[in-house]
């Protein structure tokens, strides 16, 4: 099993590595973006907007995606898969293991959650629900092409946080 998860990645990695060298502000741009931090302060801001104006179903889902984010830091340290020998890895100031990627499980559930009103919305905000989708992807991207994480950290993230979006949005309907 473990050598099938290392070929899968070795060539997914080959591929996106054949991306331009051109691309690599916008990759550093999006890995800066999707920070779980910032995932974490646009879930708190919801939060505490959706707590004063009564929206007590959106705070609880808004909760929800800031708990799926800091899980999935947690679970790096329970499962502690090293990071790929990069040198973007190596020079990362803050060192913490690879799987699953945070980046990947706080994009997709708190920005995930931002696209997922806008799409319930719909009209005019089918646009940004769609560029937001489109950024989610970017930086689960960005984060094998800098060198930060293998692929399957990045599928593993978007599954957790996924499985966080899919709970969140199921609290809208409560």
């Amino acid at each position: 099993m473990r050598s099938s998860i290392q070929k899968f990645d070795a060539t997914v990695i080959l591929k996106i590595q054949e991306l331009p060298p051109s691309w690599r502000t916008h990759f550093r741009h999006m890995t800066l973006i999707g920070q779980p931090v910032f995932a974490l302060a646009v879930s708190g801001s919801t939060a505490l907007y959706a707590e004063y104006s009564g929206q007590w179903q959106l705070m609880l889902a808004a909760i929800t995606v800031g708990i799926t984010a800091l899980f999935a830091s947690a679970l790096k340290f329970v499962l502690r898969r090293q990071r790929p020998a990069t040198l973007y890895a190596a020079s990362m100031r803050l060192k913490t293991y690879s799987f699953p990627s945070g980046h990947a499980a706080a994009t997709i559930a708190c920005y995930g959650l931002v696209a997922y009103l806008c799409f319930a919305t719909g009209g005019m905000l089918l646009i940004p629900g769609i560029l937001i989708t489109l950024m989610i992807a970017s930086i689960g991207v960005s984060r094998v092409y800098l060198g930060a994480h293998f692929p399957t950290d990045i599928i593993g993230g978007w599954l957790l946080g996924g499985t966080g979006l899919f709970i969140a949005s199921s609290m809208l309907y409560l």
